[in-house]
């Protein structure tokens, strides 16, 4: 009778465990849903001497490389600490819609927490700042230089020095080299 008691109690364990780890995983599920949604994985800025062009939008940035323009340009009549005249390089979709909701507007407003897995680039010159975290990113546009970094001279698609933005203690960043190199192909 003792071993029925506890070979009902141990499967209605094991089903509890089993709710609990399926619960667990849609969490997971819809917190990565829910990152996808704010569009915080990503971030562009390309920096002329008057311009600072940000992006929310790969597709867009890259045309932007290659063309020099965006579907939509939309200049913010602030400035940034550099002096360069703010612009957000949008989709055309994106016209019309309201500028705060917008993650290149919200990512500068430091109103839109980073995903997990985010990835940034700043192209000024001949040069191309890589960033794994969102603050590294942030210390740039207000100082203009990571404060630590791994650079490749000549490293970047068309000659440019690339410069990896590292944390203090950090060595050379073989994951975002890699990630940058696919990327840029």
């Amino acid at each position: 009778m003792k071993s029925f008691v506890i070979k009902r109690g141990s499967i209605a364990l094991l089903a509890a465990a089993m709710a609990v780890c399926s619960l667990n995983a849609a969490a997971v599920d819809a917190a990565k849903s829910a990152e996808l949604a704010l569009n915080n994985d990503d971030w562009y800025q390309v920096w002329s001497e008057n311009q600072a062009v940000v992006f929310d939008d790969r597709a867009v940035y890259l045309d932007y490389l290659k063309t020099g323009k965006a579907p939509y340009l939309k200049d913010l009549g602030t400035k940034d600490n550099a002096g360069r005249a703010l612009v957000l390089g949008l989709r055309a979709e994106d016209k019309g819609k309201d500028l705060n909701t917008l993650s290149a507007k919200r990512f500068l407003d430091v109103s839109l927490p980073p995903s997990s897995s985010f990835y940034g680039e700043i192209r000024e010159d001949n040069k191309i700042f890589i960033f794994q975290r969102y603050g590294d990113m942030m210390d740039v546009v207000k100082l203009g230089e990571p404060i630590f970094s791994y650079i490749e001279l000549g490293g970047g698609p068309n000659g440019e020095r690339l410069v990896y933005a590292l944390a203090k203690e950090e060595k050379k960043p073989e994951t975002l080299i890699s990630k940058f190199k696919s990327l840029n192909r």
